[in-house]
């Protein structure tokens, strides 16, 4: 099937301004030291199939990350330029500028990654024993309890329809090791992902939303913070939720013209308190038949699972295990660029036919 020139880059934004997925469990000492000397570690990953004006097949992919001198290398990525200027509150650093992108491992628990040389992120791992749990469950979390397989269509959907068929009832082995991803926490904040400013809506009332949306918090607004200030000359506006790190932020030019922005904030994130105000604040649809209501609780019970049961990253034991599931099509992911180890992705739509 011939594909089509249409790139669409993907990246799942939890936090942070990356995809860092957590899971759930215990862990201990014992794990520690049976990671010291790993020289690698994987990545599952799933790409549910998109149907829209284009088609993305479904996939399961493995990746595995290379460990030396205590460094992940991404040939792909390392002095890649700036595609977009990036603004923390002291610098701009312009379109061009090469990027570090360097992940080091501190101890089995502790990575720093390196965007730039002022820009980092500490990342912290718990490392959970999966022995004897189900493997289903934690490479796709929240699927059995939440998705109907018997309204699966198989045109779309047939690698995951067959690994809840035939591997249901599999469990890790003694040894297999989970990356829980616990925190993590940018050095300062700043913006990226510049979209046009533009006239319509204006900044002013793109501010005047956010501040309603502030003010009319009530009991909740302990879990918010508001930034309204000013950057290199430009209007800053963003509210952050803490417990989250989700944030919703404008830019605005002397011209009263706004700009969507990715705005990061240097907050720590926990996986705990993400999960604690998720189950806190559980959505319900006011209407059954509301299909976008209902979307919106799907959605948030998949990610309550995920903060539960997803792993970041496994060592070999537990990717072994998985390999051994062999009538899933498992692919070999992209190692060479730190995009995917964060979970962004370029999808190339073909044609529906």
């Amino acid at each position: 099937m011939d594909t089509i020139s249409k790139k669409i880059t993907g990246c799942f934004v939890l936090f942070s301004g990356l995809l860092l997925t957590a899971c759930g469990g215990g862990g201990g000492n014992s794990q520690a030291k049976s990671t010291e000397s790993d020289e690698a570690i994987y990545q599952v990953y799933y790409q549910k199939p998109i149907i829209s004006e284009g088609y993305i097949p479904e996939s399961f992919e493995i990746t595995k990350y290379s460990i030396k001198n205590n460094e992940i290398n991404f040939t792909k990525s390392r002095n890649q330029p700036l595609t977009e200027r990036i603004l923390t509150e002291q610098k701009v650093f312009e379109i061009n500028t090469p990027q570090t992108n360097t992940l080091k491992k501190i101890s089995p628990t502790v990575w720093t990654y390196e965007r730039l040389p002022e820009l980092k992120q500490n990342l912290n791992f718990e490392l959970v024993n999966l022995g004897g749990e189900n493997i289903f469950d934690r490479v796709l979390p929240g699927y059995r309890d939440n998705i109907d397989f018997n309204k699966m269509d198989e045109r779309f959907n047939k690698e995951l329809i067959a690994f809840n068929q035939h591997y249901k009832n599999s469990v890790f082995p003694n040894g297999s090791i989970c990356y829980r991803l616990k925190q993590t926490q940018w050095n300062q904040p700043y913006i990226e992902s510049f979209s046009t400013f533009n006239s319509f809506p204006s900044f002013k009332e793109q501010k005047q939303q956010i501040l309603s949306r502030y003010n009319n918090l009530a009991e909740n607004k302990k879990y918010f913070k508001l930034i309204d200030t000013q950057w290199h000359g430009y209007n800053l506006i963003s509210l952050e939720n803490l417990e989250t790190g989700k944030t919703q932020s404008e830019l605005g030019n002397s011209e009263d013209q706004t700009a969507n922005i990715q705005f990061i904030p240097s907050t720590l994130w926990d996986v705990d308190k993400n999960l604690a105000y998720e189950q806190s604040h559980l959505l319900q649809a006011s209407d059954p038949e509301n299909s976008i209501e209902n979307l919106f609780v799907h959605e948030q019970k998949m990610e309550i699972a995920k903060l539960e049961k997803s792993c970041f990253a496994y060592n070999s034991t537990a990717i072994n295990a998985v390999k051994k599931l062999n009538l899933i099509n498992w692919k070999q992911g992209d190692s060479s660029g730190i995009g995917q180890f964060f979970g962004m992705r370029t999808w190339i739509f073909e044609p529906n036919s």
